[in-house]
């Protein structure tokens, strides 16, 4: 009985808390990168005509058909974002670091026994690559400034909310808001008014009277992620004369992501006001499960010149949310007062399922090889190698509850979103490596275009990857260890005010960030 009130409490609550799939999400999970090996990390992720690298699997399978031994390898690699946010011209910073398994693959080789055959070999190979990494900490502070009819607060869309349902009994509103509404009430932020025959006459909050007072709040978020998306694959692929090397690919990938997000508003100095500080606790943690594939070819006209083209299906998820809510106040009158979501309904958490379709990935590359027909070991040998990579991410789109009118309404509202607010990227990648005997060095470049239209965007969110690396290779054993620095913008709303609203509101303006991120690659390999 307890979760049926849970849902029929969920349709009338439709806040960011409750409709944690939106735009932000789509672009998440759509925006992946090559990961791989260090050594295809050190080339700035250029893997898809090169071949004869494990990371080949994920980018263009058909690369795996260059390889003539079985080769196991893992690459662990050490992760540190450092953000620098700006709203509302304060601006703050915070970091984190994480060491996690960046790659895991094993390629099984069998050649041809027939000399005559035209198929050299067919190759085999399973193993998993994060393509995504969520661990960042984001923190920011500001006042609005602008003019004062313009001030707004967090809790504002407590109060729209509970006009626009023309709720006017606190029983109703303290039990069945679970995810904010009902939190602050119990937690003394909100609460009704009346007037002086005592008749209700709407809905205030501590917040709103200090606006009402002509003060602008100080407001503050604290954000923290973590997890990846990680992709289990199985591929296959053929070399058919040493020139054409076609290629197969299925491809699991899954998502954990969490998200552990607190806003703080205090009281800037309203002496009316028992308000000392407030903040709202939003927890989300989603999980998903999904499926691709990708087929690649590879045609080598020449010994020294290799071309390549890849296609990834759109990934087809089964996604899940778990998430609730938390508000604390803290009142020269009642001290500290804390209510979550539990509170009101008996220990339940909030849980939606839905499904999620990522865009295609197209890539086309090529490779120029040099110093292969050179016996010398001394010799220089390496490679020049670039790629060319087309997503849009505006076809990303959400499934709600189809038996839902409401989640169908939102569904259908968020995926218009995601049209107006993205577009295709090009995303290009560069590289190369100088080899001689048993020791290699390598540079790359990477840059990863803006996802945003042009229209809808107040920051070009691009991004640069700039790396290195050195290889040492001997006796079937061989160790890659890369630095890889990147740079992009990009922001995020603090929260949105529901439009249109009595209070004529506009939401207020995204707070603009920057990151610096640093990653170290450490590949152990092993022909077996």
């Amino acid at each position: 009985m307890k979760k049926f009130i849970l849902l029929i409490c969920c349709s009338f609550w439709m806040s960011t808390a409750l409709w944690a799939q939106d735009e932000t999400d789509a672009l998440r999970y759509s925006q992946t990168f090559t990961g791989g090996t260090a050594r295809a990390m050190a080339i700035g992720g250029a893997a898809g005509s090169l071949g004869g690298d494990a990371s080949d699997i994920w980018v263009n399978p058909a690369g795996i058909g260059f390889f003539k031994t079985n080769d196991l390898s893992i690459t662990p690699l050490v992760h540190s974002l450092d953000t620098r946010a700006t709203y509302y011209q304060t601006t703050a910073s915070d970091s984190k670091t994480q060491l996690t398994l960046q790659n895991i693959a094993l390629i099984l080789a069998s050649n041809s026994r027939r000399p005559s055959s035209k198929w050299k070999n067919i190759t085999f190979g399973v193993g998993q690559n994060r393509v995504a990494d969520f661990n960042q900490a984001l923190y920011y502070q500001g006042t609005i400034n602008t003019s004062p009819n313009t001030y707004s607060s967090y809790s504002d869309n407590y109060l729209i909310t509970l006009a626009n349902d023309q709720v006017t009994d606190v029983q109703t509103a303290e039990s069945n808001y679970p995810f904010g509404i009902s939190e602050s009430i119990k937690a003394g932020l909100i609460g009704p008014a009346y007037n002086n025959n005592n008749q209700f006459i709407g809905w205030s909050s501590l917040p709103s009277e200090i606006i009402a007072d002509g003060y602008a709040l100080p407001q503050s978020k604290t954000q923290i992620t973590k997890g990846g998306l990680n992709v289990f694959s199985l591929s296959v692929a053929g070399n058919y004369l040493d020139k054409f090397f076609i290629g197969a690919a299925l491809n699991i990938p899954s998502i954990s992501y969490q998200r552990d997000e607190t806003f703080e508003e205090s009281n800037p100095g309203d002496s009316r006001s028992p308000l000392k500080y407030y903040d709202v606790y939003n927890y989300l943690k989603t999980t998903g499960v999904g499926v691709s594939g990708t087929l690649g070819l590879i045609y080598a006209p020449v010994a020294s010149l290799r071309l390549g083209v890849s296609f990834q299906t759109p990934s087809y998820y089964s996604m899940h949310d778990t998430y609730y809510t938390s508000v604390t106040t803290n009142t020269t009158d009642q001290g500290t007062v804390s209510a979550t979501t539990a509170d009101i309904t008996g220990g339940y958490l909030g849980d939606y399922s839905y499904n999620l379709t990522t865009p295609i990935h197209f890539t086309g590359s090529a490779s120029y090889v040099f110093g292969l027909n050179n016996p010398d070991p001394q010799s220089v040998k390496g490679f020049l190698t670039a790629d060319y990579e087309w997503v849009n991410y505006s076809r990303a789109h959400f499934r709600f509850d189809q038996s839902n009118p409401s989640d169908i309404a939102q569904q259908n509202k968020t995926n218009q979103t995601i049209q107006q607010l993205y577009q295709a990227g090009s995303n290009i990648r560069l590289g190369g490596e100088l080899k001689w005997n048993i020791w290699a060095v390598r540079a790359g470049f990477a840059y990863y275009g803006n996802p945003y239209a042009a229209s809808s965007q107040n920051v070009n969110a691009h991004q640069t990857h700039y790396s290195g690396g050195i290889g040492y290779r001997n006796k079937g054993f061989y160790i890659d260890l890369t630095y890889v620095w990147s740079t992009w913008n990009n922001q995020d709303q603090p929260y949105y005010v529901i439009q249109p609203n009595s209070l004529n509101l506009p939401s207020p303006k995204p707070a603009l960030w920057k990151a610096h991120q640093s990653q170290i690659v450490l590949t152990l390999g092993w022909k077996i």
